[in-house]
């Protein structure tokens, strides 16, 4: 089998896919002919967070880095010998067209497993049906489309945030009622992107973004579910300038009205990334939230929305609604070959009162490809802090959030963490080792505000004075997490795959412990994560 050799585009863009769009399931028929000949051609594709270290970090040939997933040069391919099930079951896709100028890739999902928990009375188990096509017409436009069934039952600490915030983790809402042991809930994402140049990017798509060089992101993650979103990018000399426009989900409530729909709020981001010299870069943020109605379901969409200029806007709706802005920085130093220092700084840049002037928090960590020397070793280690009411406004409508979940850190605000991410591969053995110690400050009670949780208006706020990380009810969490997979398909991440997850989350009046284990046969790229 010849095996993939990437070398990179100086553009990045969503690994997502239309929503189960019948423009690209005829694009899927019209273009799969009866018989295809092997070729060698070039491919586009992009990053995910199996292959990012290898593509981005330990190659010299992408300079943007921040702005992830980055669309690459795929300069090889992957075609093997023998018969038809040992090749599409080892070693290719189920689909797998390539010519000059144009090729498509489709493959039938399965995720499958079952597991133990200690502390709550289901097993976790999943089962999860679905679709990935993916594929590029010549080096100027890359499309992706995924479609995902799943049925699923959840350990702990996972089934009981799903329950409290009517959401899965990273995978939207469901459908059956909260009473249910179990849930159910589908997952489409979408990506088209055209680069008519090496100077322009254009991406229109249905998933997530992610800013940043670390594990986390105090800017934008990949935490939240997908949002339908646009992006251009421009890149000249040693800058590139990247402008979003996104549409979020303000309340996911628990009773959902068919006719009116959710209440959903606008975002600009920006970022403008320096490559100063050929070992620092760093990047300039901002993201704007706006209000998308009022109170009484009006459109109350500020003009000012469309603007592709970083930092000029206006400050409020049309209704007088303020919106929430939030800069930052991004930095990253590479002090090895494949070694880097990154680091991050965020800023809520709206005060609501003197109290409320210093809402910031901070990232720094250290990644490296091919750690002490032994090649697919990769290890990050970092460190995140955000004060109390950082990322918060007044309304839903404006705080930095979607579908009930955070745009950037997943414990919110009033917390600090440290944490170290390993992963080796040997073969088609793949290990991966997660750990992280945190420390927040929980409200004790509905009726207080100590400005971890992000969803709570700022004007609540129980501590006015002398503000710091982990004020209120001091809640300590240990996360340890361990999997080890043996790779049958590595074009499409078929595995067997088995995980244990080690979990304790305690303070003065309670400490829960969670132990769960899970053994099946998984497939794709798609992060799934619920290190929270």
């Amino acid at each position: 089998m010849v095996r993939k050799r990437l070398s990179a585009l100086d553009f990045s863009a969503i690994s997502s896919g239309f929503v189960q769009s019948p423009v690209f399931l005829l694009i899927f028929l019209f273009f799969s002919p009866g018989n295809i000949i092997a070729q060698a051609p070039q491919s586009l594709g992009i990053t995910n967070s199996f292959n990012q270290q290898a593509v981005v970090y330990n190659s010299d040939t992408i300079i943007n880095t921040t702005w992830k997933p980055i669309v690459y040069q795929d300069t090889g391919v992957s075609f093997a010998a023998g018969g038809w099930f040992n090749r599409k079951f080892f070693h290719e896709h189920l689909l797998q067209v390539k010519q000059p100028g144009f090729n498509i890739n489709a493959d039938l999902i399965f995720d499958e497993y079952i597991g133990s928990s200690k502390r709550k009375n289901t097993s976790p188990s999943n089962n999860t049906r679905g679709y990935e096509v993916t594929g590029s017409i010549s080096n100027h436009f890359y499309f992706e489309t995924d479609v995902y069934e799943t049925q699923a039952k959840f350990g702990g600490y996972v089934d009981s945030f799903i329950r409290e915030h009517f959401v899965i983790p990273g995978q939207g809402g469901y459908k059956n009622p909260a009473y249910s042991p179990g849930f159910d809930f589908s997952i489409s994402k979408a990506s088209l992107i055209y680069l008519p140049n090496k100077h322009f990017m254009f991406n229109l798509g249905y998933g997530k973004n992610f800013i940043g060089d670390g594990y986390r992101s105090l800017l934008l993650s990949d935490w939240a579910f997908n949002y339908p979103y646009f992006r251009a990018a421009i890149t000249g000399g040693k800058f590139q300038y990247n402008v979003m426009w996104s549409q979020y989900i303000s309340d996911r409530e628990k009773v959902y009205n068919n006719n009116l729909g959710y209440y959903r709020k606008w975002s600009q981001t920006f970022l403008i990334n320096w490559q100063a010299t050929r070992q620092f870069s760093v990047s300039l943020f901002e993201t704007v939230l706006w209000p998308d109605q009022d109170s009484m379901r009006k459109k109350d969409i500020s003009p000012w929305v469309a603007s592709p200029v970083i930092f000029l806007h206006g400050n409020q709706s049309p209704s007088g609604v303020p919106n929430n802005e939030i800069t930052g920085l991004n930095l990253k130093y590479r002090i090895l070959h494949n070694t880097y220092l990154y680091g991050q700084l965020v800023y809520n840049n709206k005060t609501y009162n003197d109290s409320l002037k210093n809402r910031y928090g901070i990232q720094a960590g250290i990644r490296s490809g091919n750690t002490f020397g032994v090649n697919k070793l990769n290890a990050i280690v970092e460190f995140n802090m955000v004060q109390p009411y950082s990322y918060a406004s007044n309304l839903l409508n404006t705080n930095y959030a979607h579908n009930n979940e955070s745009m950037a850190h997943p414990l919110g605000a009033n917390f600090k963490e440290g944490l170290i991410v390993a992963d080796y591969s040997y073969k088609r053995w793949y290990l991966r080792a997660e750990g992280f110690i945190a420390q927040y400050g929980a409200d004790s009670s509905a009726s207080v505000n100590y400005g971890q949780n992000i969803f709570k208006p700022v004007n609540t706020q129980t501590i006015t004075d002398n503000m710091s990380v982990g004020q209120g009810l001091k809640t300590d969490i240990f996360y340890a997490d361990c999997k080890i997979a043996y790779i049958i398909n590595p074009v499409n991440n078929l595995r067997i795959e088995t995980g244990f997850t080690f979990r304790n989350e305690k303070s003065n009046t309670f400490f829960y412990r969670d132990r769960i284990v899970y053994f099946g046969v998984r497939m794709s790229f798609r992060k799934i994560a619920y290190d929270f």
